[in-house]
């Protein structure tokens, strides 16, 4: 008898914690210009996940940094939500560039 009600209690507690866990909301936080590990730590820290959408080439960002995310810094999401970002390649040299003429 006392395993069964310590079986019950345990489960009980496992679907209490997930559901309060799963239910939390929090903010997104802005990786934009952040480098990729950067940005994974600070959204896995937040509760969040990064998923990686795409590599392109950006003036703006160095390579490896975040040049957009999905949803964007500020929006209130649940726990456990994807964050896609898009990493940047580097700016686009044109051949001439990158032969050093």
């Amino acid at each position: 008898m006392a395993a069964l009600l310590a079986g019950v209690f345990f489960v009980s507690a496992g679907i209490v914690t997930y559901l309060a866990v799963r239910g939390r909301t929090v903010e997104v936080p802005n990786v934009i210009g952040k480098y990729e590990d950067e940005a994974a730590e600070e959204l896995d820290g937040a509760g969040l996940r990064m998923q990686v959408k795409s590599h392109a080439h950006n003036d703006k960002w160095p390579v490896n940094t975040v040049s957009d995310q999905s949803p964007g810094p500020g929006t209130i999401v649940k726990t456990g939500q994807i964050v896609r970002v898009s990493l940047s390649l580097g700016a686009l040299r044109s051949p001439a560039t990158a032969q050093g003429n």
